[in-house]
């Protein structure tokens, strides 16, 4: 990890634990998916059936399982070629689509700042190692620190 994104995961620290727990979100839909989905407490009948043992596992069986009746895109590649998979994916993306960055605290951290700006992806979640984003039109650009 290089150390300008260290000192950003820093500076961002607090806002991101007070995010993280659903504090100072006002949507009810992007409070329900960090409560219940990305950051849930409770474990999952299927962590010790599939195997799921580190809590990014446990996180991404999560969120496939909450979306599992709409397109799931995993960018897990680095670098150009991660950025060359986004421009595809944001070219191609309807409203229901939904976006996971892996490895966004260091080698995709300057294409997860490209998609926060992209006017295309309407709400991103920045959870340091991983980001979500949704490109539906109907709700108001917002990026979530948590």
């Amino acid at each position: 990890m290089n150390l300008r994104r260290t000192i950003h995961l820093l500076i961002t620290s607090p806002a991101r634990a007070i995010h993280r727990r659903g504090f100072g979100v006002q949507s009810p839909w992007a409070y329900e998916l960090i409560r219940d989905v990305l950051f849930e407490p409770l474990p999952y009948y299927a962590y010790r059936e599939q195997n799921l043992t580190t809590p990014l596992q446990q996180q991404l069986y999560r969120i496939r399982n909450h979306y599992r009746h709409q397109p799931l895109i995993i960018i897990d590649e680095k670098g150009n070629v991660a950025h060359t998979r986004y421009e595809e994916v944001a070219h191609t993306a309807t409203p229901d689509t939904i976006l996971i960055v892996e490895h966004t605290h260091d080698e995709n951290a300057p294409l997860w700042n490209l998609i926060v700006s992209d006017p295309r992806a309407i709400v991103t979640f920045d959870m340091g190692q991983r980001g979500l984003v949704t490109f539906d039109p109907k709700r108001i650009k917002q990026n979530y620190l948590l």
